[in-house]
C-alpha cells in the first residue's frame, strides 16, 4: 500500500469503521469533507480503491447505480433496496447453498476466489411506506 496521504486514508478508514450504512464513494467524501476541508473527490476515490484492493474494505456494487463500500469484511450478503438506494447486510444467512455451489464449480474445473451476492428488491421501510400510501 502506498504511504503518500497516509491521513486522508486513515479518516476514509475512521468514517467506514463499524460504519453499516454502506455508504457511496460520494458519501464517504462528503463525511470526510467534515472533517478535512481540503480532501478531493479524486483524493478519496483514490483511497476507496487502494483500500478495496489491499483487502481492508469490500466494494459492494449495485448494478447501474454506484458502488457502496463496507468495513465488515466477514463472509455476508446484502439487499440493495431499489426504492431507497439503501445497502443493509442480510442476517443469518445459510451459507451451506453457496458452499454447495462452490464445490460444484470446483469439481467442473473453476477455482472459486470470491462471491458477492446482493439481493434487490424493498426493504421494510419502504413496503410500509407503499402499504400506507396504497391505503
Amino acid at each position: 500500500m502506498q504511504n503518500r496521504n497516509s491521513a486522508q486514508r486513515s479518516l476514509i478508514l475512521n468514517i467506514m469503521d463499524g460504519n453499516k450504512s454502506h455508504p457511496t464513494a460520494d458519501e464517504i467524501y462528503d463525511e470526510a469533507r467534515k472533517q478535512d476541508s481540503h480532501i478531493s473527490r479524486g483524493t478519496v476515490y483514490r483511497n476507496l480503491n487502494l483500500l478495496v484492493e489491499n483487502g481492508l474494505l469490500l466494494r459492494i456494487p449495485v448494478p447501474g447505480q454506484a458502488d457502496h463500500f463496507d468495513s465488515t469484511l466477514s463472509d455476508h450478503y446484502h439487499f440493495y433496496c431499489r426504492e431507497c438506494n439503501r445497502v443493509f447486510d442480510v442476517p443469518d444467512f445459510d451459507v451451506e447453498g453457496i458452499k454447495a455451489v462452490e464445490k460444484s464449480l470446483e469439481e467442473q474445473g473453476f477455482e472459486s476466489v470470491c462471491h458477492k451476492i446482493v439481493f434487490e428488491g424493498t426493504c421494510p421501510d419502504c413496503c410500509r411506506k407503499n402499504e400506507k400510501s396504497a391505503g
